[in-house]
């Protein structure tokens, strides 16, 4: 009985002082742990929104930066009109735009002329395809692939040799159909039965995606694609043709087919030109620490006004291609 009683009033004791004490102390440091774990937790997500809102702001001021350089280049091209009815590489519009400061980075950019370059769309032409086989020759990429692009852009639904329809293409995994329509952006060769991501990266520069059959400027047009304008032309007498038109530009193309170089070689002037119509903006913002690329094609009517016709947006010139209905 003794033994229980004093098991009693020893559960009955009050905790004694240096225990309540310990307890609140740990209490303490628990509480005090759990607010900095929230107010670390707090803050870093207020960083991170801090950020990222100033990548918006940075972004939003990029793409306004680029805008600007693209309104800069519709100026440019229309008093280039005003000027004379031929484009060459002398010309302000063709110089790159230097790195320029701005608050917070730079920005630069370049014009190029589309029409220096090949248009795909054009290869259903004979003459244009003949052309576009010496320039793939000439840069090194087997032309086997044409009938299959030619294919891919008339409208009926019947290959022809060498080339490839919708059962060629229905096979793959995942499958697709051919497009039976203009190509859109240059990118779309990658779709064509027998073009493999080399070949692509040979072809890129010099090739363009222009509505129908576009003619070819020669003041303008790369050494490789002057000498697929006709078989018999050689590397020297392209080196020729430049070193002409860098003194004193073609302003039209009988003075181009006429010139001596061609003496006694089968020149067509058939979609040859010294005017061009579309042309490639590319423009490059460095804000902050993300960079913005702005490609945009540029169609400049025979009255000098300016379209934009395609924009393309990306950190790099890699970005995604969106149409636009801007007049």
């Amino acid at each position: 009985m003794k033994f229980a009683a004093c098991s009693r009033l020893r559960a009955n004791r009050p905790m004694r002082p240096n225990r309540q004490r310990g307890v609140a102390l740990i209490t303490a440091v628990l509480v005090v742990a759990i607010a900095a774990i929230i107010a670390t937790s707090m803050m870093q997500r207020q960083n991170f929104d801090t950020q990222r809102t100033a990548n918006i702001i940075h972004r939003d001021q990029a793409i306004a930066y680029a805008l600007g350089a693209e309104h800069w280049a519709g100026v440019e091209l229309s008093k280039d009109a005003e000027m004379n009815d031929y484009d060459h590489l002398q010309e302000i519009w063709a110089y790159d735009l230097p790195p320029l400061p701005i608050d917070g980075g730079y920005i630069d950019g370049k014009l190029e002329d589309l029409q220096g370059r090949f248009n795909l769309n054009s290869v259903l032409d004979p003459l244009q395809a003949e052309r576009f086989m010496r320039l793939c020759q000439a840069i090194g990429v087997e032309p086997d692939f044409i009938p299959a692009l030619q294919d891919w852009i008339d409208g009926d639904t019947e290959p022809r040799d060498g080339g490839a329809e919708d059962e060629s293409y229905t096979l793959l995994d995942p499958p697709y159909r051919a497009a039976n329509r203009f190509l859109a952006d240059t990118s779309e060769l990658l779709l064509v039965n027998g073009v493999s991501l080399q070949d692509y990266n040979i072809l890129a520069s010099f090739i363009s995606a222009l509505p129908g059959n576009s003619d070819i400027n020669v003041n303008t047009a790369s050494p490789q694609l002057l000498q697929s304008l006709t078989h018999d032309v050689t590397p020297g007498d392209v080196e020729r043709i430049i070193g002409l038109r860098n003194d004193q530009p073609y302003r039209n193309i009988d003075a181009f087919v006429e010139d001596k170089t061609f003496a006694g070689k089968e020149i067509s002037e058939e979609y040859l030109t010294v005017g061009s119509q579309y042309f490639l903006l590319t423009a490059n913002v460095m804000l902050g620490d993300a960079p913005l690329t702005l490609q945009s094609v540029l169609y400049r009517a025979p009255t000098g006004k300016i379209t934009v016709m395609q924009r393309r947006f990306g950190p790099t010139r890699d970005g995604i291609l969106t149409q636009t209905n801007n007049n």
